[in-house]
């Protein structure tokens, strides 16, 4: 989940103003949601490998889509 948003975040500052705009309020609504679903990895700090925005330091629950 959180590869897919960081290659979202790459292709909003690649987008013309209009477009980035919009991507960029359809981002804002899922990440809302994305916050709303995850919780706070209090371990995260202690991975060298989680570096990056807020996402990277969430619990996801990987069954959800089953």
């Amino acid at each position: 989940m959180a590869v897919a948003r960081d290659l979202l975040e790459a292709v909003v500052v690649c987008l013309p103003p209009v477009a980035r705009r919009e991507l960029t309020l359809l981002l804002t609504g899922l990440d809302e949601e994305l916050w709303r679903r995850t919780l706070p990895d209090a371990y995260a700090h202690r991975q060298a490998w989680r570096r990056g925005r807020w996402w990277h330091f969430r619990i996801y629950d990987e069954t959800s889509h089953l």
